[in-house]
C-alpha cells in the first residue's frame, strides 16, 4: 500500500504529523501553566492562613497550641484522605475532582472569616485539609505525568512555583488589607481572588492528551508499571516515605509557626510577612533551578545539595536571637533548599513508580508526608506550650533535617532508575 502512496501523499503525511506534534507539545505546556495558576490558590491554607494567627489569637484569647492544634490535625485529614483521592484519580477525572477542592476551599475559607468559636476554627480546618486533598498536587501530578514523559523535571519544577507565587501574593495581598478593614474582611478577600483564580484557568484544564494528539506514550496510564503492593516489597518506598516525611515535618512546622516565632523576636507585621515573601521568592528560584537540572543530572545528589541548604536554613532561624539579619539568611537558606527538596521527591516518586498504579502510589506518599507536617506544626506548638519559647523545636527541627540528610545518602546507595547519571 505504501507503494500506492504519491510523494505528495508522504509529504502531507509528515506535514500533517508534525503539525499535530507540535499543537501537542504547546498544549502541554499550557495546561502546566494552568495547573500553576491553580497551585497559587489552592495553597492559600498553608502559605497563607497562618498570617493572620497573631490576629485571631488576640481577638479570641486562644494560646499557640490551641491555634496550631486543628493546623496539624489538618494534616492528619490530608493523609487520611490522599489514598482516597488516589484510588478516585482512577475512576474520576482528575479535573473533576479539582473542581469539587476549589469549590470547598472557597466556601471553608469565607466561613472562616465568620467564626465566633473554637469548635468552628477547628471544623474548618477540617474541610479545608479535604479541600487541598482534591484540588492540589496530587491530580495536578497525575495531570502533567499523562502529558509529560521528557521536560517532567521543568514541569513539576513549573508546577511547584504556584505554591510559591501564592505565598508572596495572598500574606502581600492580606497585609495590605488587614490595618484598614480587619483580619475577616482581609480573609474574605483572600478567598474571593483565590476562587478567581482557581475557577477561570479551570475551564480550559484537560486531564491528558486527546487521542488524535497522543501520538508519544507519555502517558502514566499507558504503561503498566509497579503497583502499591510491590512497592511496599521495596526498601527504597521506606526510605523514600522518612525522607519526604522529614521535609514537611520541618517545611509545614516552619511555616505553620514562623510568624509566631518571628513575633516573639520582635518582627513587627511588615517585617515579618517581607521575610516570609523572601523564602517564597528563593522557592521560586529553587524549583526553577532544581526542576531544570533534574533533567540532566542525578536527582539523588540533587536531593542531597538540596537537604544540606534546609539544614543552613535551621541554623540561620536557630541563631535570630544572636543576630537578627539571620532571619534573612534562613529565608534564603531554606527557601532554596525546600523546593528543591520537595520538587526531587516528587520526580523521584514520578520516575520510579510510574504506571497505572502511579495515582495510588503518590496519594500513599502524600498520605505519609502529611503525618510528618501534622507532628512539625503539632509538636512545635506542644514545645512552646511546655518551654516558654521555639528553642527546643528549633532543635528538632534541625535533629529530623540531619536524618532526612542521613537517608537521602543512603537513597543514593540503593537500585533507583534516574534519568541520568552524569552529575
Amino acid at each position: 500500500m505504501l507503494n500506492n502512496l504519491s510523494i505528495n501523499d508522504l509529504t502531507t503525511c509528515h506535514l500533517t504529523t508534525y503539525h499535530l506534534i507540535m499543537k501537542q507539545n504547546s498544549s502541554k505546556w499550557t495546561q502546566v501553566i494552568l495547573l500553576f495558576v491553580i497551585y497559587t490558590s489552592s495553597t492559600i491554607s498553608t502559605n497563607c492562613l497562618p498570617a493572620f494567627f497573631p490576629e485571631i489569637i488576640k481577638e479570641f484569647g486562644w494560646t499557640i497550641g490551641q491555634v496550631s492544634e486543628p493546623t496539624s490535625y489538618y494534616f492528619i485529614i490530608i493523609a487520611l484522605f490522599a489514598p482516597i483521592v488516589g484510588y478516585l484519580l482512577t475512576k474520576i477525572p482528575a479535573k473533576t475532582l479539582m473542581l469539587f477542592g476549589i469549590t470547598l476551599a472557597f466556601v471553608s475559607q469565607i466561613l472562616l472569616s465568620k467564626i465566633t468559636s473554637y469548635t468552628q476554627f477547628y471544623a474548618i480546618y477540617v474541610a479545608l485539609s479535604i479541600a487541598i486533598t482534591f484540588s492540589g498536587l496530587i491530580p495536578s501530578m497525575v495531570i502533567i505525568a499523562n502529558w509529560f514523559q521528557e521536560k517532567r523535571g521543568v514541569a513539576v519544577g513549573v508546577l511547584l512555583l504556584g505554591s510559591s507565587f501564592g505565598g508572596i501574593i495572598y500574606p502581600q495581598f492580606a497585609k495590605f488589607l488587614m490595618p484598614e478593614y480587619g483580619w475577616r474582611i482581609a480573609l474574605l478577600g483572600v478567598a474571593c481572588l483565590g476562587a478567581f483564580l482557581s475557577y477561570l484557568p479551570m475551564f480550559f484544564v484537560r486531564n491528558k492528551p486527546s487521542v488524535e494528539l497522543n501520538l508519544t506514550k507519555n502517558s502514566i496510564e499507558e504503561k503498566d508499571g509497579i503497583t502499591l503492593t510491590e512497592a511496599f516489597k521495596t526498601n527504597t518506598f521506606y526510605v523514600l516515605l522518612i525522607i519526604t516525611a522529614s521535609f514537611w515535618f520541618c517545611g509545614f512546622g516552619v511555616l505553620s509557626h514562623l510568624r509566631l516565632y518571628l513575633n516573639e523576636h520582635h518582627f513587627d507585621l511588615e517585617k515579618a510577612t517581607n521575610i516570609s515573601s523572601i523564602f517564597f521568592v528563593f522557592s521560586i528560584i529553587g524549583k526553577l533551578f532544581f526542576g531544570y537540572i533534574s533533567d540532566n543530572f542525578n536527582k539523588q545528589n540533587i536531593l542531597i545539595l538540596a537537604t544540606i541548604f534546609l539544614i543552613l536554613g535551621i541554623v540561620c532561624l536557630k541563631m535570630i536571637d544572636q543576630n537578627v539579619y539571620m532571619a534573612y539568611g534562613y529565608a534564603i537558606a531554606y527557601g532554596f533548599g525546600y523546593s528543591g527538596a520537595f520538587a526531587m521527591i516528587q520526580l523521584t516518586v514520578a520516575d520510579v513508580y510510574r504506571g497505572k498504579s502511579f495515582g495510588n502510589i503518590l496519594g500513599f506518599v502524600n498520605s505519609f508526608d502529611s503525618i510528618g507536617g501534622f507532628l512539625g506544626v503539632m509538636l512545635l506548638g506542644k514545645f512552646h506550650d511546655i518551654d516558654g519559647s521555639y528553642n527546643f523545636g528549633i532543635n528538632v527541627l534541625l535533629s529530623v533535617c540531619c536524618v532526612a540528610l542521613f537517608c537521602s545518602i543512603l537513597l543514593k546507595s540503593m537500585s533507583l532508575k534516574p534519568i541520568n547519571q552524569n552529575f
